[in-house]
């Protein structure tokens, strides 16, 4: 049996995550075209668990972080267009699937935020480091990274469990 196809309504919160999102994805381009001409040659281009850089790579490959953000926000924000094609943990009626849409559209769309600005963070860190202003993303960025998305997705599950 198929999940019914309905249309999810957007709330004001929908509406300011995807803004945000949004606003990210604007950062991951300008990044690059203001900083693209100081850049030195050579630009860190991996950081390893502690944050610190331990690949470099010439100055070209600072677009490669805005180009898989931008890939990945669209792609999540298309495939947030039919959630009737995802998962859920019980047999949608018309009755409770739009509170289950809801609820897995805007887990999708906190992620695609949370990603998107985590991608500016360590685009931004990466220039930084590049021109001597900064030695590394920080010790703290990967935990503090990996606590927010899976808080999110806990919350979410949470919520989800208690769609009746």
């Amino acid at each position: 049996m198929s999940n019914p196809v309905i249309k999810v309504e957007k709330e004001l919160i929908d509406i300011l995550l995807e803004m945000i999102m949004f606003i990210g994805l604007i950062a991951l381009i300008l990044i690059p075209v203001f900083y693209y001409k100081d850049l030195p040659e050579m630009i860190p281009t991996h950081f390893n668990a502690k944050g610190a850089p331990d690949d470099y790579n010439s100055k070209s490959m600072i677009w490669f972080l805005p180009i898989i953000g931008l890939f990945l926000a669209a792609g999540l924000f298309v495939l947030n267009k039919s959630p009737h094609v995802f998962n859920y943990p019980k047999a949608l009626t018309i009755d409770n699937a739009s509170k289950y849409y809801k609820n897995s559209t805007r887990l999708i769309r906190v992620l695609n935020l949370i990603i998107t600005w985590a991608f500016v963070f360590v685009l931004y860190k990466s220039v930084q480091v590049a021109l001597g202003d900064s030695e590394n993303l920080g010790i703290w960025f990967l935990p503090v990274f990996l606590i927010i998305i899976f808080s999110a997705i806990i919350y979410f599950a949470i919520k989800t469990r208690k769609i009746s």
